[in-house]
């Protein structure tokens, strides 16, 4: 998706550097809105693989992780090539 777009979740572009629950115009869970976590590399990939053990309570159900480190070692490249902050 483009920049500033959010759709079934906010937006992802530049989010490595961004503190979690801050995208402007989005509906955050409480829990990820009080979230005291900036996202870099490796706590998108804690996250990816466990959400619940990051953010309990981010409300991204049924979304339980991925447990394949490759698999996420691939996503974090994708969101960081998105670009930084």
């Amino acid at each position: 998706r483009r920049e500033g777009e959010n759709r079934l979740g906010p937006n992802l572009h530049k989010i490595v550097g961004r503190k979690a629950g801050a995208w402007p115009n989005y509906a955050y869970a409480s829990a990820m809105k009080a979230a005291d976590t900036v996202w870099d590399k490796a706590t998108l990939d804690r996250f990816i693989a466990n959400p619940d053990q990051v953010v309990p309570g981010h409300n991204m159900k049924p979304y339980g992780g991925i447990a394949s480190v490759e698999d996420r070692a691939k996503i974090v490249a994708f969101l960081e090539a998105s670009g930084g902050n």
